[in-house]
Formats: structure tokens, C-alpha cells, sequence
């Protein structure tokens, strides 16, 4: 994650521990976070796809030389944007990072949903299974595999990855900045007690995090999460999933805190 006075990437990392890539998944989160945000920064006008297509290639040519950028369990990510300008406030989600820009008529919500149309929601996939289970284990492998078997494909789900032209296929919104009263850009282990676990409302999760601040507010996650320790309230596919987090508020400048 990288936040500036205008600008805040959040960049939620996956796939298999160095599968094609030497690097690893670390390592291609923070060089994304890096090049996308020296590809949107000083241009205001510049499209946030834009930006994002460029910092994926740059990405790319970084280790496409020394890695198997074909192989199946290459790094890849999910990526949200908020961009604070002069007269709009724009945001860009490529798949599961929720952006939320709360205005007069509630909040709104830029996330890219499309590995859950084809593959379905991760509770439902796992519901009804305790953690550790060979049932658990098995519907995690299965998932897993069709998530695989359709991204970054025509018809199928997006994510950055290895394909610069994944960033055409990210969800963009725009507001205008007046009527924007606060915003937040979360990685999926953020939002699970708003859209998985199904807790809290948008209006009544930003309120929390106005209570509680980011950290808090992870923290609270944490606090469900080990409360449910085999996930048999809350089903989901793995007990702690990571969490990043950028908050704009009051006078719209951004705090962060990311575990």
C-alpha cells in the first residue's frame, strides 16, 4: 500500500508461494503499489486504468526475463484506487478491493466481483466445514482451481498479474469531490464483516472506523475472526486474511495502516 496527500494504491497480494516467480508475492504487491503510483502521481488527468496498465507492465518487464510469468501460480493481486482531485474524487477496483466513497446519498461502492460470478462466494464454498477438515481442505482446492482455470481470460475474471491489459477490465467511478463526505479503499480481510460476514452495513462499518480508526478497525476484524477460531459462524477460507487499509476523512487527508 501507498498512500500520498491525493492518491492512495492498495494492492492485496496472492498466489502460490514463488510459483513462476523467484520474487514472490511480497515483492510483486510492493513493486506494483511503487510503479502505479509513480504512473498516476503529478497527472490528475490521467485515467486511473491508465496508470494501473502502465505500472503492470513496468512490473512485468521487471522480471519477465528471470521468471515464468505462464505459470498458473505467478504473483498476482487485486488492486484499488482513490484518487482526491480538485474537483472529483475517482476511484478504480480490480477484482475483491472495495473503494467506498460515502456522499449525501450513502455510500458507494467500486469492487470488481467478477471471480464470484463465475466461481461463487468463498462462505458458500466452504459453508458448513470447519478449518483443518479434509471437506475444508478439498472445497478450498477446488476453488482455488477454478479461480485459476478462469482468470485473466476472455469470459472469465480479472486481477494483475503478468497481462498489463487486465487493467482495462477494473471498475471506475467518479464523484464529484463536493459531495464526497468521507472514503476508504479496503482489501477483502477488511470488508469480511460487511460483505462475507454479513455484521455490518457500509453506513454502520464507517462509522466504526471513524470510531475506532484503521488500526482499530483491524483489530475488530481480528477479534471476530478469533472468536469464530473454526469458522463455523462465519465460514470462510482461511481464519485470518490479510488486511490493508487507506482512510480519507474530514479535511480529506489519508491515513494507513496495513497486518
Amino acid at each position: 500500500m501507498i498512500v500520498s496527500d491525493s492518491l492512495a494504491v492498495v494492492i492485496d497480494g496472492a498466489g502460490i508461494p514463488f510459483g513462476g516467480c523467484k520474487h514472490g508475492v511480497t515483492w510483486y504487491a510492493q513493486q506494483l503499489a511503487a510503479r502505479t503510483m509513480t504512473a498516476l502521481v503529478g497527472c490528475p488527468e490521467k485515467p486511473l486504468q491508465e496508470g494501473l496498465e502502465e505500472g503492470i507492465a513496468a512490473v512485468v518487464a521487471q522480471h519477465a526475463d528471470s521468471c515464468d510469468l505462464s505459470d498458473p501460480g505467478t504473483p498476482c493481486a487485486a488492486v484499488g484506487i482513490l484518487r482526491i482531485g480538485d474537483e472529483t474524487v475517482d476511484t478504480l477496483a480490480l477484482s475483491d478491493v472495495s473503494v467506498v466513497v460515502e456522499t449525501a446519498d450513502g455510500p458507494q461502492v467500486t469492487c470488481d466481483l467478477g471471480i464470484e460470478d463465475l466461481s461463487g462466494t468463498e462462505p458458500d464454498a466452504v459453508a458448513g466445514m470447519k478449518f483443518n477438515t479434509p471437506e475444508h481442505d478439498e472445497a478450498l482446492r477446488a476453488l482455488v482451481a477454478n479461480q485459476t482455470a478462469t482468470r485473466n481470460r476472455e469470459g472469465g475474471w480479472w486481477v494483475a498479474a503478468a497481462l498489463p491489459e487486465a487493467a482495462r477490465h477494473s471498475v471506475v467511478n467518479s464523484y464529484p469531490r463536493r459531495d464526497v463526505q468521507r472514503a476508504a479503499v479496503m482489501s477483502d480481510g477488511v470488508t469480511r464483516p460487511v460483505d462475507q460476514m454479513k455484521i455490518y452495513s457500509w453506513p454502520e462499518y464507517l462509522d466504526l472506523l471513524d470510531k475506532l480508526g484503521p488500526a482499530g478497525l483491524i483489530d475488530h476484524v481480528r477479534s471476530i475472526e478469533v472468536e469464530d477460531p473454526d469458522g463455523e459462524r462465519y465460514p470462510r477460507t482461511k481464519r485470518h486474511d490479510d488486511a490493508a487499509l487507506a482512510t480519507v476523512v474530514g479535511g480529506l487527508s489519508a491515513a494507513m495502516t496495513q497486518s
